[in-house]
């Protein structure tokens, strides 16, 4: 398994959940809160997070979840 870094924006709403969510269910992969991950035109109004560089973008908290996790478990 390649381990993988997931990256979130400290201002972005809800990434407190997904970051525990996949701290929990994936302790193999590492999680960061940064206080810009480079997004700003999308954190205001989506959901986001980085995976090892790639920008993911949900509608909901939970759906960034579910998106992360896909990635994880390839």
């Amino acid at each position: 398994m390649n381990k993988k870094r997931i990256s979130f924006c400290a201002c972005n709403a809800g990434f407190e959940y997904v970051k525990e969510r996949i701290d929990k269910e994936f302790p193999e992969h590492e999680t960061t809160v940064n206080k810009c991950i480079g997004a700003c035109d999308k954190c205001s109004w989506d959901f986001i997070a980085r995976v090892d560089g790639e920008l993911i973008v949900s509608e909901s908290k939970e759906s960034l979840y579910e998106n992360i996790k896909l990635i994880l478990k390839k």
